[in-house]
């Protein structure tokens, strides 16, 4: 009998220790707030995750920078020291993986349906494959949002409007490369710095997706803003190669699977707060320029020179292949 009892307690113990290692925590981090465009995608992920592994695999959240910069984080994973990341195109990313910098290509995105019809077609799955030359997996794409003209100058609505105007920009080289063009003055600033730069006259104005302006309440120290669309900013959610490829075929599939579906919820977020992020702007009494108020086509025929030099990095065919995408 008493074995029996032993007995008993070790598979206890045994299946015990079994539930204790069942879920394993995966620590995600990334640059924004809590609650953000990347915070609902992680929170999606994590939902649909446990759904497809039956709790096996969770993920941790580390927002804000909590892990490090956007450039140290990437490495991080690349190195295995962290585990996913999730990242906008533009400066960081497009250093770790130069390949994606044709993502950043100003007034290369008609809209949004053009930037999901390129992402979830051919050229998004070829794009995430380039990833595996940095150690890591591209799982999905997501989203961090079209962005937008602010300054405290002068309505921007065609080239002219730019020149001599000292603009914050994202570290990007692409980024500084197209405003060059237009005739701006640019300089690079980390964002927690941007709000104090415009509030003092150092920076006359910046570019992000609305959610960001309001969320950084970023109107209240800009006068104009234009609706230009002139960039749009995908995200990527990776995971470091040698974990990824140590997981059997169906989690594999399962955290693909779950990705995509959080990258969409990203998307989502990104485009229902852009629409109460009007609201917002529009009862801060900020000016606002529509999208039919900026000349794209203007843009388009002074950024020639840039395409030109970008040219000869990602080749005109791959550029023309994005822009033809219906």
């Amino acid at each position: 009998m008493k074995r029996f009892f032993y007995m008993l307690a070790a598979v206890a113990m045994a299946f015990a220790t079994t539930q204790a290692k069942a879920t394993e925590t995966l620590k995600i981090g990334h640059v924004l707030p809590k609650g953000s465009q990347f915070g609902e995608a992680i929170k999606v992920m994590n939902e649909e995750l446990a759904k497809r592994t039956n709790g096996a695999y969770q993920l941790e959240e580390y927002p804000a920078s909590a892990l490090g910069s956007g450039a140290a984080v990437l490495d991080a994973v690349r190195l295995g020291t962290v585990d996913m990341v999730m990242s906008s195109a533009g400066g960081a990313l497009s250093t770790f993986n130069p390949k994606v910098g044709i993502l950043d290509l100003m007034m290369l995105f008609r809209g949004p349906a053009h930037a999901d019809a390129v992402l979830d077609g051919p050229i998004g799955e070829d794009l995430l494959e380039t990833f595996k030359d940095q150690e890591t997996v591209g799982l999905a794409w997501g989203e961090n949002g079209f962005r937008q003209l602010t300054n405290s100058v002068h309505p921007i609505k065609e080239p002219a409007d730019l020149k001599g105007l000292k603009i914050r920009l994202t570290a990007s080289e692409i980024y500084k490369a197209a405003f060059t063009t237009l005739g701006a003055e640019t300089f690079s600033l980390p964002f927690s710095q941007l709000y104090p730069a415009l509030q003092s006259g150092k920076a006359d104005g910046q570019e992000n997706p609305v959610t960001t302006i309001v969320g950084s309440n970023l109107q209240e120290v800009q006068k104009y803003i234009t609706l230009s669309n002139h960039t749009y900013a995908p995200a990527v959610i990776l995971i470091n190669k040698d974990l990824f490829d140590e997981f059997p075929a169906e989690v594999q599939e399962a955290f693909v699977a779950s990705a995509k579906i959080g990258g969409k919820a990203s998307r989502d977020f990104v485009r229902k707060q852009d629409i109460e992020g009007l609201d917002v702007l529009k009862a801060s009494g900020i000016e606002i320029i529509p999208p039919e108020g900026f000349d794209r086509a203007a843009f388009e025929e002074a950024l020639k020179p840039f395409y030109d030099t970008y040219a000869q990095q990602f080749t005109m065919e791959k550029i023309e292949a994005i822009r033809n995408v219906k």
